[in-house]
């Protein structure tokens, strides 16, 4: 078991999570410790690393940033059109529903499996591989299909696809970043490439959506995830460097440990903003360019700012985790974010959906950048790929609730409803995140 206790800097102890400040910093293996235990009576394995970078770290960080960037030129030219091509094929709300839902239904379980096997000596590198090159194909088979049926499978399979190069992939960044003193500055910049090529993505997809239709982006998406899949291929198999104690064996962390141990609350956190996103963003594209009247270009241009704020944001966030601790950070990405839902709420003018947007790219910014540091922090390496697998699997379970909920809403209801019940939810997510970042002694996070 993995215990999450609460002490002042400098203590440490076996079974112990060290917060400073509201911080997540070092935590161990073992049995839980007592005031009147003298010693442990099982052995500790330390699940932090000592400062080691591999002698070709910026060759390998630049790599793995090339491969995030590639995937998400990809996902920014074809996935933000998702539900619009759905509709334009056919599709009415309740099936653009059945669609998003059968996806994340897929990858939920799927990033469990593939988390498992990414922690196999040697199979994260190709999974990434895999996984991208089989994106690739099915982006260009959605291309080509003449009605929406068609969607079905090529969505299934991609829920098989995604978690394969999202787990792996981030698993081995959390390999390379182990130990390193910046890690929370330099994850915040390999997800900021991430966001700097989306919002190129959506915004250039938009305006070719108009001009050629939305196969054409999914043509776009079919390239950049060829590239990435090249790119991986140029990684080796292992990036980290071992600095296990000889004779020691490593620690078998299982799944059931990561969710009952210090993983619980970004797993919790998660889903508490995760799910009213989806639900929201669901049918945004729809509200925006049809309920509205603004269009394909003013949705992927609003779509686009959020993503181009989330640059700047994103290197602001990964110096705020390390000055005011990880749950603070998340607390301000979800007040944000519930300042978003309510500004939706009023059916504002365009000038403040634009502000509304810049506003998003900060509470995305704070939430990713803190969510992703933590789910690659709290696991060894031997359980970096369950870690990884968990923490898409929460994603994933947030995205299908909120998806199969939030095109029925709509269709039942309106959009109003959605934006005001994400809105509180967000909230509620906020205030257990301040609950954590002022920890009682004596309490299991």
């Amino acid at each position: 078991m993995i215990h999450v206790r609460p002490m002042t800097c400098g203590q440490s102890g076996p079974g112990r999570l060290r917060v400073c400040g509201g911080n997540w910093q070092t935590f161990v293996v073992g049995k839980s410790d007592t005031s009147t235990e003298a010693a442990p009576t099982q052995p500790t394995v330390e699940l932090s690393r000592p400062p080691q970078v591999a002698p070709d770290f910026w060759r390998l960080y630049l790599t793995l940033s090339t491969v995030i960037f590639c995937g998400f030129v990809a996902l920014g030219s074809a996935g933000p059109f998702q539900a619009l091509y759905a509709v334009s094929l056919g599709a009415t709300l309740g099936q653009v529903a059945l669609l998003a839902g059968g996806y994340t239904s897929i990858a939920l379980f799927a990033g469990l499996a593939w988390g498992r096997l990414a922690d196999r000596p040697g199979r994260r590198k190709w999974l990434m591989v895999g996984g991208m090159c089989l994106l690739g194909i099915v982006h260009l088979a959605s291309a080509l299909v003449p009605h929406w049926e068609w969607l079905v499978p090529l969505r299934f399979i991609e829920g098989l696809a995604i978690p394969a190069h999202q787990v792996a992939s981030m698993a081995m960044m959390g390999d390379l970043l182990a130990g390193h003193p910046n890690r929370p500055r330099l994850i915040s910049a390999y997800r900021m490439s991430g966001s700097l090529a989306f919002s190129v993505a959506i915004v250039a997809s938009g305006a070719l959506s108009q001009a050629v239709g939305y196969a054409g982006s999914y043509f776009v998406a079919t390239v950049f995830f060829a590239i990435g899949s090249a790119t991986a291929a140029t990684l080796p198999a292992v990036v980290h460097v071992d600095v296990s104690v000889p004779g020691t064996p490593p620690p078998r962390v299982g799944f059931g440990e990561l969710l009952t141990g210090p993983m619980r609350p970004v797993l919790i956190l998660a889903l508490a903003f995760g799910l009213p996103f989806s639900m929201v963003y669901s049918v945004w594209p729809i509200w925006i360019a049809n309920e509205l009247g603004l269009g394909q270009a003013t949705y992927s241009q609003l779509w686009g700012l959020a993503a181009f704020a989330e640059v700047p944001f994103m290197l602001a966030a990964g110096w705020m985790i390390g000055r005011a601790g990880a749950p603070r950070t998340f607390t301000l990405g979800l007040i944000a974010f519930s300042a978003v839902y309510c500004v939706y709420l009023i059916n504002p003018p365009i000038e403040g959906l634009f502000l509304a947007q810049v506003v998003r790219g900060l509470g995305f910014a704070a939430y990713t950048a803190t969510s992703l540091t933590m789910a690659i922090e709290l696991a060894p390496a031997t359980a970096r790929g369950r870690a990884a697998g968990l923490y898409q699997s929460a994603q994933g379970l947030a995205q299908i609730t909120g998806n199969w909920i939030g095109p029925p809403l709509a269709g039942a209801f309106g959009f109003r409803p959605i934006y005001a019940l994400a809105a509180v939810a967000v909230l509620g997510g906020a205030a257990y995140a301040l609950r954590i970042a002022r920890p009682t002694p004596q309490t299991d996070l």
